[in-house]
């Protein structure tokens, strides 16, 4: 039997202010989703398609172990090395630019803001001298699913 086949979903899940995000768990997961790979940082709504896109590589990548296994894979340390193996950069790119709207441009801008609350937020970063700013966050994952070889085309 071959390596398995995998495939990523992309799940932007919130953005604002960390005391108001609820969370993510897998209690009703789907059973082929083997792994999930969290994401968070904060934004200024002024980030483009590629920022977002880089930010969320360097947050996965600069975590110690960033995927949490599930399902089949739990306990499965072959699993585990094609999940590891799948996941790389070009992949995860890929993945996070299907979830887009097909046509979007990686030198668009990511978050829908007017042009009024855009000058806004460009006021408050040229006065914010702070590196604790109070900034909303992105926060996401991603899932790993295994896809069945008999039900696959």
């Amino acid at each position: 039997m071959g390596k398995n086949k995998f495939d990523l979903e992309v799940i932007f899940d919130y953005e604002g202010y960390p005391d108001y995000y609820r969370g993510h768990d897998h209690t009703f997961v789907d059973k082929n989703v083997v792994a999930c790979i969290p994401f968070g940082f904060s934004v200024t709504c002024l980030e483009t398609v590629q920022d977002i896109i880089e930010m969320i590589l360097d947050d996965i990548n600069n975590k110690m172990d960033p995927i949490e296994f599930l399902n089949d894979a739990e306990n499965n340390e072959k699993l585990q090395e094609e999940i590891r193996e799948f996941l790389t950069d070009e992949n995860i790119r890929r993945a996070i630019l299907e979830t887009l709207p097909q046509g979007t441009k990686l030198t668009d801008k990511f978050f829908d803001v007017s042009p009024e609350e855009e000058e806004e937020i460009r006021k408050e970063l040229e006065e914010d001298d702070s590196p604790f700013s109070d900034w909303p966050m992105l926060i996401g994952y991603i899932h790993v699913w295994k896809i069945d070889e008999d039900t696959s085309q």
